[in-house]
């Protein structure tokens, strides 16, 4: 049983600004879940997932996975969904933080952040 404080928290997710600052994202449905996890770019923090999902893994992926996998109802899963139909399984993932230093060698440089439409970089 999911507590109110973990909806919340996943519900949160939703939006922009939370996963920025908490430096997780989620993913919903059995093949997205299953190409993260199989991957392995993005450390998982938590699985929750219907009994289905869990018997449609291999042993080995079962046995992986158990420690941080959390088994919920349809109901539950509706509750922290993004989706209007729920599918099977949603995960929680780090985000990759990403630390350049520009370099810099006495000369003119121009450095640019968040550049939403590249076209009007020109402009």
């Amino acid at each position: 049983m999911l507590s109110k404080a973990t909806v919340k928290y996943i519900q949160s997710l939703q939006h922009k600004k939370v996963r920025d600052e908490e430096g997780v994202f989620f993913a919903e449905g059995p093949k997205l879940v299953k190409e993260l996890l199989q991957g392995k770019i993005f450390a998982c923090k938590k699985i929750y997932a219907l009994p289905g999902w869990m018997d449609s893994l291999s042993e080995k992926q079962q046995k992986e996975y158990t420690f941080q996998t959390e088994v919920i109802k349809d109901f539950e899963l509706e509750k922290i969904s993004a989706l209007t139909k729920p599918n099977q399984v949603l995960a929680l993932f780090e985000k990759k933080t990403v630390h350049l230093k520009p370099i810099v060698h006495n000369t003119i440089s121009l450095v640019l952040d968040d550049i939403q439409d590249p076209g009007n970089l020109g402009t």
